[in-house]
């Protein structure tokens, strides 16, 4: 295991989200195939309650169809994938997903866009809790049009946790952002993370982006997990710094071995 010094700064939390304890997600003897091509083969994984994973590896390994199995959107050729016990297709409630791209309605408010993550009737104090936490309280009446791509995203995340989900499935949510921005939501999802406890499963082919968000790293490729990085949090560090270094090198090489 790796130890790493980051510690969360000191950012609001949605009350609903104050208590929470994530899920476990498990996949058991996982396959799935298209057309006679086996993208996965065989795979085991669990992530623990409020756990934070990312998934790497080269194009084309099988980390969007992973991601697919564990959101609920696929079902494996062969094995389970569970969410608290339950198939993720049924998880409901318990799981949200962020995409590359925001996904906004633009003839709705930005109060309106966090409100569609609710299930359950209009909470005009949750709205107004989650657009806190993402710093976009101002924002509420705008339209997504006068947003720029980052407070779109930060809009995409509140939608996602204003449901108060047990688990977070990302799936590349920064990738079209530019460098500095992509930083400030890596920061905003790794605080909140941090703060409220709910599992997250993360894609993405930032290397240092997994680092940054992870409590475990794992490198996908040949149908299986080639490699595992235990990342332990237990103070402040600056990015950049050697221990951030060496974990990303030992990731990048575990790709490339492949």
């Amino acid at each position: 295991m790796q130890a790493v010094n980051i510690l969360p700064r000191d950012i609001p939390v949605p009350p609903m989200l104050r208590e929470n304890t994530g899920v476990t997600v498990r996949l058991a003897n996982v396959s799935r195939s298209f057309d006679g091509n086996r993208v996965l083969n065989n795979l085991d994984l669990e992530v623990r309650p409020g756990e934070f994973v990312s998934i790497v590896g080269k194009s084309g390994c099988g980390k969007s169809t992973l991601l697919r199995l564990i959101a609920g959107l696929d079902r494996p050729t062969t094995g389970s994938v569970t969410v608290d016990g339950v198939p993720a297709e049924r998880a409901g409630d318990r799981l949200r997903i962020m995409f590359q791209e925001p996904r906004l309605l633009p003839w709705a408010s930005v109060a309106d866009n966090v409100a569609v993550g609710l299930r359950e009737g209009p909470d005009p104090t949750a709205v107004e809790c989650a657009l806190a936490s993402v710093q976009l309280s101002d924002k509420a009446g705008d339209w997504p049009a006068q947003l720029s791509g980052g407070q779109r995203q930060r809009v995409a995340l509140a939608r996602a946790l204003v449901s108060n989900p047990k688990l977070l499935v990302l799936d590349e949510p920064l990738g079209a952002l530019d460098a500095l921005t992509r930083l400030t939501m890596q920061n905003l999802i790794r605080d909140m993370h941090a703060k409220a406890g709910f599992t997250a499963v993360l894609v993405t082919h930032d290397v240092a982006e997994a680092v940054a968000l992870s409590d475990r790293v794992i490198v996908l490729g040949q149908g299986g997990i080639l490699h595992r990085v235990d990342i332990l949090r237990v103070g402040p560090v600056r990015r950049g710094s050697a221990e951030i270094a060496a974990i990303e090198a030992e990731i990048v090489d575990a790709i490339f071995a492949a």
